[in-house]
Protein backbone atom coordinates (compact mmCIF):
# COMPACT_ATOMS: atom_id res chain seq x y z
CA UNK A 1 0.00 0.00 0.00
CA UNK A 2 2.98 2.26 1.11
CA UNK A 3 4.62 1.71 -2.37
CA UNK A 4 1.13 2.29 -4.33
CA UNK A 5 0.48 5.33 -2.25
CA UNK A 6 4.27 6.86 -3.29
CA UNK A 7 3.33 5.66 -6.95
CA UNK A 8 0.11 7.36 -6.81
CA UNK A 9 1.80 10.96 -5.33
CA UNK A 10 4.47 10.75 -7.85
CA UNK A 11 1.58 10.71 -11.05
CA UNK A 12 -0.10 13.23 -9.71
CA UNK A 13 2.40 16.11 -8.61
CA UNK A 14 4.65 14.90 -11.67
CA UNK A 15 4.77 15.98 -15.37
CA UNK A 16 1.13 14.17 -15.93
CA UNK A 17 -0.18 15.87 -13.21
CA UNK A 18 0.30 19.57 -11.48
CA UNK A 19 3.45 19.83 -12.43
CA UNK A 20 2.60 19.64 -15.84
CA UNK A 21 -0.51 21.18 -15.44
CA UNK A 22 1.01 24.32 -13.96
CA UNK A 23 3.55 24.54 -16.61
CA UNK A 24 0.89 24.58 -19.62
CA UNK A 25 -0.77 27.47 -17.72
CA UNK A 26 2.22 29.50 -17.43
CA UNK A 27 3.25 28.37 -20.46
CA UNK A 28 -0.44 29.68 -21.52
CA UNK A 29 -0.40 33.18 -19.66
CA UNK A 30 -1.47 36.26 -22.11
CA UNK A 31 -1.88 33.64 -25.44
CA UNK A 32 -5.14 32.47 -26.33
CA UNK A 33 -6.27 29.07 -25.53
CA UNK A 34 -8.40 26.15 -26.68
CA UNK A 35 -11.73 25.23 -23.87
CA UNK A 36 -9.78 21.73 -23.67
CA UNK A 37 -6.29 23.40 -22.93
CA UNK A 38 -8.24 25.09 -19.79
CA UNK A 39 -9.82 21.73 -19.19
CA UNK A 40 -6.62 20.22 -19.16
CA UNK A 41 -4.88 22.67 -17.05
CA UNK A 42 -7.75 22.40 -14.39
CA UNK A 43 -7.30 18.64 -14.39
CA UNK A 44 -3.84 18.89 -13.59
CA UNK A 45 -3.33 21.29 -11.34
CA UNK A 46 -6.38 21.30 -8.68
CA UNK A 47 -8.17 17.94 -9.61
CA UNK A 48 -4.90 15.74 -9.80
CA UNK A 49 -4.02 18.07 -6.16
CA UNK A 50 -7.15 16.28 -4.73
CA UNK A 51 -7.17 13.59 -6.32
CA UNK A 52 -3.75 12.88 -4.92
CA UNK A 53 -4.35 13.65 -1.14
CA UNK A 54 -7.91 11.71 -1.33
CA UNK A 55 -6.88 8.98 -3.20
CA UNK A 56 -3.52 7.79 -1.22
CA UNK A 57 -5.84 8.64 2.34
CA UNK A 58 -8.40 6.00 0.98
CA UNK A 59 -5.91 3.40 -0.19
CA UNK A 60 -3.73 3.71 3.37
CA UNK A 61 -7.22 3.38 5.14
CA UNK A 62 -7.98 -0.28 3.01
CA UNK A 63 -9.53 1.08 0.18
CA UNK A 64 -9.95 -1.57 -2.90
CA UNK A 65 -9.12 -0.75 -6.13
CA UNK A 66 -13.68 0.33 -7.11
CA UNK A 67 -13.35 2.12 -3.91
CA UNK A 68 -10.56 3.64 -5.16
CA UNK A 69 -11.98 4.64 -8.60
CA UNK A 70 -14.76 6.18 -7.12
CA UNK A 71 -13.16 8.36 -4.53
CA UNK A 72 -10.60 9.54 -7.53
CA UNK A 73 -13.77 10.35 -9.54
CA UNK A 74 -15.01 12.39 -6.28
CA UNK A 75 -11.80 14.06 -6.07
CA UNK A 76 -11.58 15.03 -9.98
CA UNK A 77 -15.33 16.29 -9.43
CA UNK A 78 -14.86 18.79 -6.04
CA UNK A 79 -11.18 19.80 -7.66
CA UNK A 80 -13.05 21.00 -11.14
CA UNK A 81 -15.72 22.67 -9.05
CA UNK A 82 -13.41 24.41 -6.66
CA UNK A 83 -11.13 25.69 -10.02
CA UNK A 84 -14.56 27.00 -11.64
CA UNK A 85 -15.97 28.23 -8.68
CA UNK A 86 -12.28 30.10 -8.61
CA UNK A 87 -13.04 31.68 -11.71
CA UNK A 88 -16.79 32.48 -10.75
CA UNK A 89 -15.20 34.47 -7.85
CA UNK A 90 -12.62 36.45 -9.97
CA UNK A 91 -15.28 38.01 -11.88
CA UNK A 92 -18.09 38.31 -9.28
CA UNK A 93 -16.31 39.08 -6.06
CA UNK A 94 -14.69 42.18 -4.37
CA UNK A 95 -10.93 42.73 -2.89
CA UNK A 96 -12.72 43.27 0.03
CA UNK A 97 -14.31 39.88 -0.07
CA UNK A 98 -11.71 37.59 -1.71
CA UNK A 99 -9.07 39.51 -0.12
CA UNK A 100 -7.00 39.40 -3.60
CA UNK A 101 -7.34 41.43 -6.71
CA UNK A 102 -10.52 40.62 -8.43
CA UNK A 103 -10.61 41.11 -12.34
CA UNK A 104 -7.78 39.74 -12.74
CA UNK A 105 -7.91 36.97 -15.12
CA UNK A 106 -9.72 39.58 -17.43
CA UNK A 107 -7.23 41.88 -17.18
CA UNK A 108 -4.62 39.44 -17.73
CA UNK A 109 -6.35 37.89 -20.99
CA UNK A 110 -6.35 34.54 -19.36
CA UNK A 111 -9.14 32.18 -20.53
CA UNK A 112 -11.09 30.45 -18.10
CA UNK A 113 -14.06 29.00 -17.26
CA UNK A 114 -16.59 31.78 -17.16
CA UNK A 115 -15.12 32.86 -20.58
CA UNK A 116 -16.09 30.16 -22.33
CA UNK A 117 -19.43 29.21 -20.72
CA UNK A 118 -20.09 32.42 -19.61
CA UNK A 119 -21.46 33.14 -15.88
CA UNK A 120 -24.41 31.52 -15.21
CA UNK A 121 -22.95 27.99 -16.86
CA UNK A 122 -20.28 28.42 -14.67
CA UNK A 123 -22.39 28.57 -11.37
CA UNK A 124 -24.75 26.01 -12.41
CA UNK A 125 -22.15 23.98 -13.30
CA UNK A 126 -20.32 24.23 -10.03
CA UNK A 127 -23.70 23.10 -8.22
CA UNK A 128 -24.30 20.09 -10.94
CA UNK A 129 -20.63 18.69 -10.31
CA UNK A 130 -20.80 19.21 -7.01
CA UNK A 131 -23.77 17.19 -6.89
CA UNK A 132 -22.15 14.65 -8.68
CA UNK A 133 -19.65 14.10 -5.95
CA UNK A 134 -21.59 13.95 -3.53
CA UNK A 135 -23.48 11.04 -5.29
CA UNK A 136 -20.06 9.58 -5.75
CA UNK A 137 -19.39 9.58 -2.34
CA UNK A 138 -23.01 8.42 -1.34
CA UNK A 139 -22.05 5.15 -3.63
CA UNK A 140 -19.16 4.54 -1.13
CA UNK A 141 -21.60 3.90 1.93
CA UNK A 142 -20.23 5.41 4.69
CA UNK A 143 -20.46 8.13 7.02
CA UNK A 144 -19.06 10.61 4.92
CA UNK A 145 -20.41 14.01 6.59
CA UNK A 146 -17.64 15.63 7.24
CA UNK A 147 -16.25 15.60 3.60
CA UNK A 148 -19.74 16.24 2.60
CA UNK A 149 -19.70 19.55 4.48
CA UNK A 150 -15.53 20.46 3.62
CA UNK A 151 -16.64 19.69 -0.11
CA UNK A 152 -19.29 22.26 0.10
CA UNK A 153 -17.02 24.77 1.81
CA UNK A 154 -14.60 24.42 -0.66
CA UNK A 155 -16.89 24.44 -3.63
CA UNK A 156 -19.28 27.48 -2.50
CA UNK A 157 -16.96 29.69 -0.33
CA UNK A 158 -16.80 33.42 -1.20
CA UNK A 159 -13.06 33.48 -0.45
Amino acid sequence: RVGKAIQILGNKSGIYGMLGGQCVDVESEGTKISEEKLEFIHLNKTAALLEASMSIGALLAGADDEQLEIVLSVARNVGMAFQIQDDVLDVTSSLEVLGKPVGSDEKNNKATYVTFEGLDKAVSDVERISKEAEKLLDDLGYDDAFLKELFEYLIHREK
